[in-house]
């Protein structure tokens, strides 16, 4: 039996690894200067302090069979006559190497019958989470007074809330369809403090679900955008507060959202050259591919809904991935340009085209409206922002990934050098600074073989978390990993959190999101305490069975969550 201790300069944690044939009831705990130790309704075991409580979690018990599958072993804490805590374990094969992990704080698959998958996750300032995602099932999770308890069509978006607090069989306390007879599906989403959910996507619905003082509700028979604002405190009906259409004549994706002063901001791309537009920058679409940017007021109705609609865009292909507003309600969109002749500033980072796609970061007024800022960022080859946040200071933090080399790097980069074929980045640039001095941080982060990065956080601690997914047997993963290698070598999500102003070479954490089929980690959030949120999709258990809602996989594609105290 071998204990691991490991640590990221805060905090120590450990990992239990019981050989085969190893005896684990001879694993003994005890904790010296508790006043006390008990265990909680939910297994963990509770140390009362002079000055409080410490809360270890329950432990998580599994072992990993060749295949890459994962089989969990149904496992608790005990206190025994001495005061010591024992482990408690049920059945599981003893030629199998044994791991306790008290690392998961939560595990649970959501799903139907069919496909379904996760997007999109976000918490309130009551620690309440929400997901979104896309699901093809009829019979998909349901809880709580839904909006809509059926699937309306062939793929229809869901929302969720969890309160993990809760008992496993009610840790769901809302769950809805959302969509028209076609195709729906869901690209971003924002939570304010409040827990009202905030979408975008794309739908192909003539019916999709739209209010009565819906700026747009009707469209041409094509892919159009949408905004929706959801709140999953009201009852039924009255839950869907406003919802739209964003939509010309042609095609359009929503893929970014935010919510700030009470209005929303949406970006994403068109095809249309009649888009809704109100006071624009830009007041005609270039060619090809178009990025839109939206501010929408909910509280008002038809046209006067519209507050700020305007392209963005040049001679190539422009699509808006990202967006997020200041505190200042300055717009920031970010995503990836083909454009050469792209609208840049004077004071831009990169002021040129290096080819073959380019990220960009623009910051406009749209009140004014007003270009404040703009740059090109990347190499020879594609580059393209996924996600963007802005720090308390004002910096923008960008994340997504690049095919370049050459992208542009810091000298105290994580990962200063290419890893191969796609990379994810993490890129913080402030925009008040000069030029030469605007790029304050920038890495790579990746292995030998391809990776993309969908969704970036911050903390007040300056630290960045990553989630996306990977192709590389070599990814740079910390001592601390849940999962320290890929189970089958196929596609696989990661989780990392990189502090720029840590050492180079030194990522704080990153590990693998594995299974024995393919796994994609879309959202990732983390809160005020660091506990750290995982969603996405995956075709095979990537962990065992445990207290959760749904223990298993059914073995389609499945939405997954799971939460990581580290």
């Amino acid at each position: 039996i071998d204990v691991v201790f490991y640590g990221n300069g805060q905090q120590l944690e450990y990992d239990f690894e019981i050989a085969p044939g190893a005896d684990p009831a001879k694993i003994r705990l005890r904790f010296d200067g508790a006043d006390a130790v008990r265990l909680n309704e939910r297994g963990q075991i509770v140390l009362s302090l002079g000055t409080g409580e410490l809360v270890q979690l329950a432990p998580m018990v599994y072992q990993r069979r060749a295949s890459g599958e994962i089989a969990g072993v149904e496992s608790a804490y005990r206190i025994d006559d001495s005061g010591a805590i024992r482990l408690k374990l049920g059945g599981y094969n003893p030629d199998d190497q044994l791991l306790i992990d008290p690392v998961i704080a939560y595990n649970t698959y959501l799903a139907g019958s069919a496909t379904d998958a996760a997007r999109a996750i976000g918490h309130d300032s009551h620690g309440f989470i929400y997901l979104a995602g896309y699901t093809d099932s009829t019979d998909f999770v349901q809880a709580g007074d839904s909006y809509n308890i059926s699937n309306s069509g062939n793929r229809d978006i869901w929302v969720m809330k969890l309160n993990l607090s809760a008992p496993p069989d009610q840790v769901v306390v809302y769950s809805t369809y959302l969509g028209g007879a076609a195709d729906d599906d869901v690209k971003a989403m924002a939570v304010d403090s409040a827990g009202v959910v905030y979408l975008t996507g794309s739908t192909n619905s003539a019916n999709f679900p739209v209010t009565a003082g819906a700026l747009q509700s009707t469209v041409s028979a094509n892919n159009h955008a949408y905004v929706t604002m959801l709140d999953p405190s009201q009852s039924g009906a009255a839950a869907l507060v406003y919802s739209s259409y964003l939509a010309g004549g042609n095609f359009e994706e929503g893929d970014g959202i935010a919510v700030a002063g009470g209005k929303i901001y949406v970006t994403g791309f068109t095809t249309s050259d009649d888009f809704p537009l109100a006071n624009p920058y830009q007041g005609g679409r270039v060619a090809g591919y178009d990025a839109f940017v939206v501010a929408i007021d909910p509280t008002q109705s038809g046209s006067a809904s519209l507050v700020a609609g305007t392209y963005l865009g040049g001679s190539g292909q422009d699509l808006g991935r990202a967006i997020a507003v200041d505190s200042a309600g300055k717009v920031y969109v970010a995503g990836v340009t083909f454009s050469s002749d792209f609208a840049v500033t004077g004071n831009a980072y990169q002021g040129s085209y290096h080819g073959a796609g380019d990220a960009f970061l623009a910051e406009l007024d749209l009140s004014t409206p007003n270009l404040i800022y703009s740059t090109y960022l990347g190499g020879s080859l594609t580059d393209e922002v996924k996600k963007i946040v802005i720090d308390p200071s004002g910096r923008a933090a960008l994340t997504g990934y690049t095919l370049s080399p050459d992208f542009p790097v810091s000298q105290s980069a994580l990962q200063p050098v290419f890893g191969g074929v796609s990379d994810a980045f993490l890129t913080i640039l402030d925009l008040s600074l000069p030029s030469a001095n605007a790029l304050v941080y920038s890495t790579y982060y990746g292995g030998s073989d391809a990776e993309v990065a969908y969704d970036l956080r911050g903390d007040n601690a300056g630290k960045y978390y990553l989630g996306g997914y990977t192709l590389s047997r070599d990814l740079p993963v910390s001592a601390n990993a849940l999962n320290g290698s890929s189970a089958a070598g196929g596609v696989d999500g990661f989780v990392a959190v990189i502090d720029p102003s840590g050492p180079p070479f030194n990522v704080t954490y990153s590990s693998y999101v594995t299974g024995p089929g393919s796994q994609i980690v879309y959202g990732v959030d983390v809160d005020s305490s660091g506990v750290i949120y995982v969603t996405g999709m995956a075709t095979g258990n990537i962990f065992p069975a445990g207290d959760s809602f749904h223990s298993t996989n059914p073995g389609n594609p499945d939405s997954f969550f799971f939460a990581i105290q580290r």
